[in-house]
């Protein structure tokens, strides 16, 4: 696996950490700061600004998710195209892969694939089927587990996961 690939995995990885928590600029008595409103409606500070910060250099840390997130779409939507143009997609067998959705499913199912999903995306805790399907879809950046039988890009992510997977239980957790 490449530098590029693992770096991507990386950042990935710290941008589904964030569970689509919105961060907001704000300002109180103090001075400027970022904050960040999470699924559950809390407001937390996560960072302060000097007070010679830029309102360019402010901007830009505000909107860092949403350009990271922006960024990988690029780059999944290019690495898409080059394949095709390439000629070089991954062309597996039917019978090995079958449907990645219903295989998705069948993952939130399993205590183990949820254990995992909780130790390293963060899970909370009741374990179910549902808060598992709805973290699978933020850590893979869709709206339906659908779209990993129709996009090269998902289900190239949804095979990376599935190997952190499987390497995740062969390393006894």
């Amino acid at each position: 696996m490449s530098a590029e690939v693992i770096a991507l995995r990386r950042i990935r990885s710290k941008l589904a950490a964030l569970d689509g928590a919105q961060w907001f600029r704000s300002t109180d008595e103090r001075g400027e700061f970022v904050e960040a409103k999470t699924r559950n409606g809390e407001l937390n500070e996560i960072a302060r600004f000097h007070p010679g910060a830029q309102p360019e250099e402010i901007d830009f840390i505000v909107s860092a998710p949403e350009m990271v997130s922006f960024l990988l779409k690029l780059v999944d939507r290019a690495i898409s195209k080059a394949r095709q143009v390439s000629g070089t997609a991954r062309q597996r067998p039917q019978t090995r892969e079958g449907n990645f959705a219903a295989e998705a499913a069948m993952k939130c199912d399993e205590p183990a694939f949820k254990v995992f999903l909780e130790q390293r995306h963060g899970l909370d805790r009741p374990l179910t089927k549902d808060r598992a399907a709805e973290r699978l879809r933020s850590i893979l950046n869709i709206k339906s587990r659908k779209e990993l039988n129709e996009n090269s890009a998902a289900a190239e992510r949804w095979r990376d996961l599935r190997a952190d997977f499987e390497a995740w239980k062969r390393d006894g957790r």
